[in-house]
């Protein structure tokens, strides 16, 4: 993996603002050469009635695409393979309730009110929103080099003053997941702002529901000066900040033990 000083050049890099288009273009560059990785993710995200905070640590596949998870308060994992199930995840305990269970990715149980699941992990979910979002309206971006935390770094931002909510009559079949994919929103505002809408599965059909214009008033990322993935990832709507995710610790092409992605491994690890 190469500098972003080779990218972007030693001139435009010298500068306090970047180039936004070659930015994206050094991230995913980036990303297509690594086949696996690990973190630890930091999160807050803003819910309904109480505000969560959680770490995990992941390890991620791309290709085939498998996800390992472990809490790391109370130390359970969560195994994410599509080929074994593409709606569910195995739950696989460290104490109580003391037996493996295999959960729906998008259900009451597992996702409740979290604002991703299990097959959102890694970067190219989100970094495909941002740059959707980005490709959309360019003009409300802007790319500048920072040093965070001692860290060279690159923030793309991006900042509206036309945020504003307006009304969507579902369609058949229709879910607040398939909406908020179609208009690149968050699917959580959606719950929020909606009474009539509960959980990310439920059938929409018929309903008026309030969805906002914008991803965020503002969306922050940054993004690591050398290795080009995210360190932080930071969106704000109206109200203020609605959820934030700092990513440390990245390992990248890390050799894995074959059975690394199945319980019988990773309940060896607990």
């Amino acid at each position: 993996m190469f500098s972003v000083y080779v990218l972007l050049g030693l001139n435009a890099f010298s500068q306090n603002t970047v180039d936004c288009e070659e930015t994206f273009e050094f991230v995913y560059s980036q990303w297509a050469g690594v086949s696996n990785m690990q973190y630890h993710s930091k999160k807050y995200e803003r819910h309904l009635k109480d505000d969560d905070y959680a770490e995990f640590d992941f390890t991620v596949q791309r290709s085939p695409f498998k996800v390992a998870g472990r809490m790391s308060e109370k130390g359970h994992f969560i195994l994410y393979d599509p080929i074994v199930s593409e709606k569910e995840a195995m739950y696989i305990s460290n104490g109580f309730p003391f037996t493996n269970l295999m959960l729906d990715i998008q259900g009451k149980i597992f996702r409740g009110l979290n604002h991703y699941t299990i097959s959102d992990a890694g970067c190219e979910f989100i970094l495909g929103i941002i740059r959707r979002e980005y490709q959309r309206l360019p003009e409300n971006f802007q790319c500048t080099r920072v040093v965070r935390n001692g860290n060279d770094e690159i923030l793309i931002r991006a900042e509206t003053d036309q945020f504003e909510w307006r009304e969507y009559i579902a369609s058949e079949g229709e879910t607040v997941l398939s909406i908020s994919n179609k208009l690149s929103v968050s699917a959580y505002l959606l719950i929020e702002n909606n009474d009539n809408i509960e959980t990310y599965a439920e059938d929409c059909n018929g309903k008026t529901i309030r969805v906002p214009s914008h991803y965020g008033q503002v969306v922050e990322l940054y993004i690591d000066a050398k290795h080009g993935l995210p360190t932080r990832i930071a969106n704000y709507d109206e109200k203020g900040l609605y959820e934030s995710y700092d990513y440390t610790d990245y390992r990248f092409n890390v050799e894995l033990d074959p059975a690394y992605f199945t319980v019988d491994y990773l309940d060896r690890l607990n």
